[in-house]
Order: structure tokens, then C-alpha cells, then sequence
């Protein structure tokens, strides 16, 4: 059946078999569950659009048994939004370190400085004005007016799309425009204006603890009862559609890592692409394999000796599978080494104060603790 198709079956379902009765059930049920078994979490309780935002953006791609302590080391660093409006980009990735997608901690940089300059540091109250944030988009928008200011604005966010393509037992893809817009206006049906706030967050936490992507626990599920696809486990498991499969790409990282007495060599890489900002050795990427060993060999001068080749753990991103070799040189020279620009030389000592990809933080921590 064609999306277009479908997407009209379950808005007929919708108009015609949803009830405010139900809604009201659905919803009171939700809350009475959430009173008694949310998630704990240092964000929540609060009113304070600043750390809900920094909370938000956090667990943006990032679980939250990680993000847990990036929050606390963020908020610690940064307690508001003018002191993070002052912070140097270096600093704002070194405390990022690690938990990926980096252009997320440099778009909150330039937000909290818009907030600076356009609102005097005080975090706006407007939807349209925290829309206009530096990466703020629809989600985060919703998340952080309904949470800090009441606003009856619904989240859509993967547990979201789960849940009610569950509940109502809908094919609608969730990765089409049509669809994205569908699942917006159910979320605003079922939505409890009067407590929006505590309404989302309940229902980020039916998605994460209850209606699991693999293994929803129905029988603990407070709104069982109203869940069309309670007793079809096919239909669980096919729920939410994607139209589309994500093609994923074998990348091949050579790496080299430059040692030259008690320093090495590394070049930062530029606002593009994946760890944007971010140090790292110099490298080589191609698709279908590594570099030879003959090519390997001949990559540097004859005062370069290759010493030692590390294979890391494979790294998953969301369209690329990335191999990753580590060629250890070790200078021979009588002079100290000399590249031009973008490399720049540091201590070895000092590579914890560089904000390096996950993959090779581990590896030089495990070199070099």
C-alpha cells in the first residue's frame, strides 16, 4: 500500500475511533505511570530553560547513561548561558570529547551567544525566538517551551513515532515529509495541554523503558489497553516503517602518528564533515581497503621508520562503517622534524588537552596515560 494511502486510512482511524474519552484515558494512565516510575535524571524537576536546552542537545544521538555525566561536567562548567557565550570553541570541544557529533557542541556555542547579543543573556520565552537558536530545530524547540515554560507544544522524537505508530497501529513511513507531518498533528491530539511538559517527558519514557524498539514490555505498559498492536507481535516489531534503508559505507582510515622524542605531529580538522574541529593525526581515507605496505613505507622520507601498526575497534556512524589503522613512525633524523601547516607539533604529554575523535582518544589514552 502506498504511503499516501495509508496515511489516509489511519487519519480516517484517527478521526473516527479515537475518542476524547480514549485520549483522556490515554493520557491520565500516562502520568499516574510517569508519577510513579519516570526516569530520574539530574534535568529533571527543574524549570530552568538553559540546563533543559544543555539537556536536550546532550541527548541528541547520545544515550542517557552517557549523557548523564557530560550534563553534570557541562553544567559545572558552563552553570548559564553567558558564561558559556564566553567560553573558547577549544574548550567547548574538549568537554565534548567523546560523545560525537560535534557540531552539536558548536552550534550551542553560537546560540548562547545569540542569546547574548539578541536577548541580553536571558534564555527567550517566545517559541519563534528559541526556534531562531543555532541548532534548535522543531524537536528541541517543543522540549524546551513545554518543559521549562508549560507550553503546549508536542515532541516528536524516535520513542514519540514509536509509541503512537504503535498505539495506533499505523504504517505511516516516519521518514517522509507526508509522514513526519502526520505523526506531528497525532502527537498534537494526543498531547495533554494542560500539563505538556510532564506529558512529554512521560512519553520519552514509556518509549525508553516500555515500548522498546526490540522488546516492548507490554504487560507493564499502562496503556496496553488502548494500544492496537498490544497482541500483534509481527506489527510490534515492523513499527514505526522507514521508507527508506540507510545504505552503509565501508571507509578505510589509515592513520600516522608521528613521534619525535617526546612530542608528535597533528593538524585539526576543518568545520566539515564528520569531528568537525577536532585534532587528529594525519590520515589517509579511501573506500575498499587500506593503504599497502609498500605504500605505507613510501609514504614518508627514509628518516622515517614505520615501527608499529595498531588496527582499532570498527566505528559505527550512522551512513559509514570506518576501519581504522594506526601507523606508529618514529623519526631518525639527526634535525628535529619540520612539516608546514596545518600540522603543528605538541607534547605528548600534553595530548589530553586536545579534543580528539573517540577513536583515537582511546588509543592515545591507552598509549599514553
Amino acid at each position: 500500500m502506498a504511503s499516501k494511502e495509508v496515511n489516509n486510512v489511519c487519519e480516517e482511524r484517527e478521526h473516527s475511533q479515537r475518542t476524547e474519552g480514549e485520549l483522556s484515558l490515554f493520557r491520565s494512565k500516562l502520568l499516574k505511570w510517569f508519577d510513579n516510575h519516570g526516569r530520574i535524571l539530574p534535568w529533571r524537576g527543574i524549570a530552568d530553560p538553559y540546563k533543559i536546552w544543555v539537556s536536550e542537545i546532550i541527548l541528541q544521538q547520545t544515550q542517557v547513561v552517557q549523557g548523564w555525566d557530560y550534563y553534570h561536567r557541562f553544567i559545572s562548567a558552563y552553570p548559564n548561558v553567558q558564561s558559556l557565550a564566553e567560553a573558547k570553541e577549544e574548550e567547548v570541544l574538549l568537554l565534548w570529547q567523546g560523545l560525537g557529533y560535534y557540531s552539536r557542541a558548536l552550534n550551542m556555542l553560537t546560540a548562547a551567544r545569540q542569546v547574548v547579543e539578541l536577548y541580553g543573556g536571558i534564555f527567550p520565552r517566545e517559541e519563534r525566538d528559541v526556534a531562531s537558536l543555532k541548532g534548535v530545530g522543531p524537536y528541541t524547540t517543543a522540549a524546551i517551551m513545554s518543559i521549562a515554560y508549560n507550553a503546549p507544544l508536542a515532541v516528536v522524537d524516535g520513542n514519540v513515532y514509536r509509541v503512537l505508530s504503535r498505539v495506533e497501529g499505523c504504517e505511516v513511513p516516519i521518514d517522509t515529509t507526508p509522514g513526519q507531518k502526520f505523526y506531528r498533528t497525532l502527537a498534537e491530539i494526543f498531547l495533554d495541554r494542560e500539563k505538556a511538559g510532564k506529558y512529554n517527558q512521560a512519553m520519552m519514557d514509556l518509549g525508553a523503558m516500555i515500548c522498546t524498539p526490540s522488546t516492548p514490555q507490554c504487560p507493564e505498559c499502562p496503556v496496553a489497553e488502548l494500544c492496537l498492536s498490544r497482541d500483534n507481535l509481527e506489527l510490534q516489531q515492523l513499527l514505526p516503517i522507514k521508507a527508506k534503508r540507510v545504505a552503509v559505507e565501508d571507509r578505510y582510515i589509515d592513520y600516522f602518528l608521528l613521534l619525535d622524542g617526546d612530542s608528535l605531529w597533528v593538524e585539526r580538522r576543518d568545520k566539515k564533515g564528520i569531528w568537525k574541529g577536532l585534532y587528529q593525526f594525519p590520515m589517509q581515507e579511501q573506500k575498499g581497503r587500506f593503504l599497502t605496505e609498500r605504500q605505507l613505507n613510501e609514504r614518508y622520507g627514509e628518516d622515517w621508520k614505520l615501527v608499529e601498526t595498531t588496527d582499532l575497534p570498527d566505528h559505527r556512524l550512522t551512513h559509514r562503517q570506518l576501519h581504522i589503522r594506526v601507523h606508529t613512525y618514529q623519526w631518525q633524523g639527526e634535525l628535529s622534524s619540520a612539516f608546514e601547516s596545518p600540522l603543528e607539533q605538541i607534547a605528548i604529554s600534553d595530548h589530553h588537552l586536545y579534543a580528539f575523535p573517540k577513536p583515537l582518544r582511546a588509543f592515545l589514552n591507552s598509549h599514553f596515560s
